[in-house]
This record gives C-alpha cells, sequence and structure tokens, in this order.
C-alpha cells in the first residue's frame, strides 16, 4: 500500500483534514445528529450525502431506524436506486488499485475510531480521498484510526 493513504495511522494523534488537491469540489454535508447518550450521530450518512452531492434526508436516520440490519438495507436500496453499489474494505484487504477505481472523482468514505471515544469505541465515518477531504462532526477531528474505506461505484447497465 502506498504510504500517502496511511501516513497518520499508528501515531496516536487524529488524521487532520488535508485540501491541498486540485479536485472537484464536493458538497459538504455536517451530520444533524451527535452521538450523545442513547442518541447515535449520522456521520456515515452525512459523508454518503457528500460524496453523492444530495439531501442527507433521502437516507434514514439511525435515530429513526435502530436495527442497524435494517438502516443498512434501506441505505443500499437507496444507493440501488441512485445508480450506485457499495463496498466495503477492511484496511488490510485495500489496495491502491481498489482506492483509485471507484466512480465518485477519488471520494470514499473512511471508518475508524472517534476521537470523542472514552471508555467505549465510538466509530466515525469522514470522506477520504488521499487523506480526510472533510469530516462531517462539527469539531471536524478527525480520525484515531482507520479500520475499513466504503467505496461507491456506478452500476453498470
Amino acid at each position: 500500500m502506498n504510504l500517502h493513504y496511511m501516513i497518520f495511522l499508528n501515531t496516536g494523534k487524529p488524521a487532520k483534514v488535508h485540501n491541498n488537491l486540485n479536485i472537484k469540489k464536493m458538497k459538504k454535508v455536517m451530520q444533524t445528529y451527535l452521538h450523545e447518550g442513547k442518541q447515535r450521530g449520522d456521520c456515515w450518512r452525512a459523508c454518503i450525502a457528500s460524496i453523492l452531492e444530495c439531501d442527507i434526508d433521502l437516507f434514514p436516520s439511525p435515530n429513526d431506524i435502530k436495527n442497524w440490519v435494517t438502516l443498512y438495507t434501506e441505505v443500499l436500496a437507496r444507493l440501488k436506486k441512485m445508480g450506485y453499489e457499495y463496498n466495503s474494505y477492511s484496511v488490510a484487504g485495500i489496495t491502491d488499485k481498489v482506492l483509485s477505481s471507484f466512480d465518485t472523482d477519488g471520494y470514499c468514505i473512511a471508518i475508524g475510531k472517534s476521537p470523542r471515544s472514552t471508555h467505549k469505541r465510538i466509530t466515525h465515518a469522514v470522506v477520504w480521498r488521499n487523506g480526510i477531504k472533510h469530516d462531517p462532526h462539527p469539531d471536524c477531528t478527525g480520525l484515531l484510526d482507520i479500520t475499513r474505506f466504503e467505496i461507491f461505484t456506478k452500476i453498470k447497465p
């Protein structure tokens, strides 16, 4: 794997947002819910809306659908209607070719540990392209690590 993708891993410090590439601007959508008490954050759907440049409310809220499998299934169905397939890759299974072969101008979602995690692990999602391009959380502190990448590809007719 090319080092520039993973340079911040194992440093114990959050990855910071880097905006030094000349790429298409995306619609930066902020999350509407933060992880507080029993309320779940919606960073994942904010990242999807940012990458696909659509309204966040096209995707169900994790606070309206409590069952993760149902939420995931509904999001995948919406993505399919929009003409996209969704694939998730563990960090160990990712390659430069996979990260450069998707149909969203190089943007994908990176998932990892939130800097706001305390005694339990809170997962967070950010928009990624050779580094963090958008953190939908208001404090924009990024990730402490990355466990997987989520990539959207156009469905071939």
